[in-house]
């Protein structure tokens, strides 16, 4: 989306340039200099690089503020220079202080006039298709010999697991022993040394993150990943995107509303879903910590997943909502979804997942039931210690 997004504006500043020769019948350097382009910055930090009007308040301001300020200032000081530049310099080091996001989003929300944020659509909206649900007990992932070096560094070694249909499968370990290595394997963020990862029988390993996510693998992360001054409907309905097939174009026109109403109404369900409806209209970074890990998990179901990856879910949750995020998970395997999770909250592991796979440095070092896991020598010497 950003790399769509720059290429957009690429192509008006080049239809802009070329107006700009065509207009001039001539061409020169000054208008591209170092110094016009702290003026275009100026230009985006004054107005606002978030808003359409910021670059419109923004270029005119600065456009007439520096032919005023050149008459200006020269008579005041009695001799000649460039000091618009201090003043512009000056007004910019102020506006980051007061208002960051620039005068026209700052001006905009004081009086009313700011991004309305979109609401769920009100009465029957067509549901999104869902995904066919796996068969009880069928494997949906395969791990084979996974490794992952960087250099000198082994981060995982020949790591082999399955996870199945309507299984909850916790990945367990010291801090440091390759579990969020292992995570970005499974979701392509990272790419394996060796080994090969099988989803549904068919080979994911190196086919790119997108393709991942849309065959039906989606995940939340360590650190909460969410656009803060969006609203949490916002955040969740993004989640459903590849279940969208209307083009960028058509977006641009406002030719998607429809299809764009039904993935608000999905992102809704999928907010009630995990206890967050009463907080769809807020923004997502004003939700406390806990909300917002619910929040990534919401958004990550508006995908329709067939397995889910959470890295350190309960982490920042308080007693009450890990016990709602546990019912929660345990209603996702009932409905035949199978959740691979990283934990380091013993207590909600040991009390939730059917199996638990124990990895330190890089490699496997238990695989079995919860209570199997707790009584193994291996674990318990990785977490407590070897006794001389």
């Amino acid at each position: 989306a950003k790399m769509a997004a720059f290429l957009i504006a690429a192509a008006f500043a080049g239809i802009a340039g070329w107006l700009y020769a065509y207009a001039q019948r001539f061409v020169n350097p000054t208008p591209f200099s170092l110094q016009a382009g702290i003026e275009y910055m100026f230009m985006a930090l004054i107005g606002g690089v978030s808003s359409v009007w910021g670059a419109l308040v923004g270029a005119g301001l600065v456009t007439f503020a520096k032919e005023w300020l050149q008459d200006l200032l020269p008579h005041l000081l009695g001799r000649t220079g460039n000091f618009e530049a201090i003043v512009f310099g000056l007004l910019v080091v102020a506006l980051m202080h007061r208002m960051p996001a620039g005068l026209a989003v700052t001006l905009g929300r004081r009086l009313g006039l700011g991004r309305t944020a979109p609401t769920p659509p009100k009465g029957s909206v067509e549901p999104l298709p869902r995904r066919e649900r796996a068969t009880p007990g069928e494997t949906m992932l395969s791990v084979r010999a996974l490794s992952r070096r960087f250099g000198g560094l082994i981060a995982n070694q020949d790591i082999s697991f399955d996870v199945k249909a309507g299984e909850i499968l916790a990945v367990i370990g010291p801090n440091g022993a390759g579990k969020s290595t292992l995570f970005n394997q499974l979701s392509a963020v990272d790419t394996p040394t060796s080994g090969d990862i099988f989803f549904r029988g068919q080979k994911i390993t190196g086919i790119g993150q997108r393709e991942v996510a849309r065959r039906g693998l989606n995940r939340t992360f360590q650190h909460v990943k969410i656009l803060p001054t969006m609203s949490a409907l916002e955040n969740v309905a993004l989640g459903a995107h590849l279940r969208g097939h209307r083009s960028l174009i058509s977006a641009i026109l406002r030719l998607d509303r429809a299809e764009e109403a039904r993935l608000l109404k999905e992102a809704e369900t999928q907010l009630v879903r995990v206890g967050l409806g009463e907080h769809i209209e807020a923004e997502a970074g004003s939700l406390a910590l806990g909300q917002q890990r619910i929040l990534e998990i919401a958004r990550a179901l508006a995908s329709d997943p067939l397995l889910l990856l959470l890295d350190e879910p309960a982490a920042g949750l308080r007693h009450k909502e890990k016990d709602a995020l546990g019912d929660l998970l345990r209603t996702l395997k009932s409905e035949g979804i199978a959740v691979l999770l990283v934990e380091h909250d013993m207590d909600f592991v040991m009390g939730l997942a059917d199996r638990v796979l124990v990895i330190n440095f890089g490699q496997t070092i238990a695989e079995g039931t919860p209570d199997q896991v707790q009584s193994n020598p291996a674990v318990l010497e990785a977490y407590l210690g070897g006794v001389e």
